[in-house]
């Protein structure tokens, strides 16, 4: 499910944008790959689907945006929508087909249509990628922690992605005495609103917040009690204020009952 919060305006795709935004649609179309071996083959008297045809001449140069998109129990913004907020919804990722990922800042949230009686729409998420070279503006550390320069840009511009296979992440910065051009941010992946990696149960008799167990794979064992003794009820004492005299004096009849036994014997 996904839904799109707050106002609509119109807006209309560069030349530029338009020609990535066609080439990476059709590259990254699961639904239209097995046709690509059909059209080398293909004669003129083979009829294709009218959706394929609508697809391949490309989207309308229009589009409409928002600056919300609720998907997968993620709440996208856009940087411009978000950026002054506290919590911030506008960092991604998008894991790549090499090694490293792709991490960046949502732009823009567009809602592209093709041309045609089919009526085709597709979600699409206009980033700001950051440069994903080891060691110029993208470092990842031997415990998997991974760094990324906000003043590195990607080289190659290929700004679209599919907002299915956008994920969100969190750029904490590292503490300065002042800023400086090698700054680093460090991504923290956000896990889905309704999905929690360990569950919290609240403890009413102590009123404290303790983790289940089952969360966090700690097995328990029933064990069968095979010892023979009777169960007794205990009693106990009534409470009373007793000075440290008294206790002390208790304390020595104690003592003296005990060397009078030992004599005795």
């Amino acid at each position: 499910m996904c839904q799109v919060s707050g106002k609509s305006t119109t807006r209309w795709l560069t030349n530029e944008d338009y020609t990535v935004l066609q080439t990476f649609m059709l590259l990254n179309c699961d639904t239209f790959a097995p046709y690509e071996r059909i059209i080398k083959k293909a004669t003129q008297s083979y009829e294709f689907p009218m959706w394929m045809l609508d697809f391949v001449q490309g989207p309308r140069r229009n589009y409409t945006s928002w600056h919300i998109y609720l998907l997968r129990e993620y709440r996208f913004h856009t940087h411009a929508h978000g950026q002054n907020k506290k919590t911030l919804h506008y960092d991604v990722y998008v894991k790549g087909t090499t090694d490293a990922d792709y991490y960046g800042l949502i732009e823009d949230i567009m809602m592209i249509e093709y041309h045609g009686a089919v009526g085709l729409k597709a979600m699409i998420f206009k980033c700001k990628w950051f440069s994903t070279t080891e060691g110029c503006g993208f470092h990842k550390h031997p415990s998997s922690i991974v760094d990324v320069s906000p003043h590195r840009r990607c080289e190659k511009y290929d700004p679209v992605i599919l907002s299915g296979n956008c994920n969100q992440t969190c750029f904490i910065a590292y503490l300065h005495v002042r800023r400086s051009s090698s700054d680093w941010w460090a991504c923290t992946k956000v896990m889905p609103r309704e999905f929690l990696a360990l569950q919290a149960v609240q403890d009413d008799t102590r009123n404290q917040v303790v983790a289940a167990s089952a969360m966090i794979r700690i097995e328990s064992h029933v064990m069968e009690d095979a010892s023979n003794y009777d169960m007794q009820h205990v009693c106990p004492p009534n409470d009373e204020y007793i000075s440290e005299d008294e206790l002390e004096n208790s304390a020595n009849d104690y003592d003296s009952d005990t060397d009078s036994d030992y004599g005795s014997d």
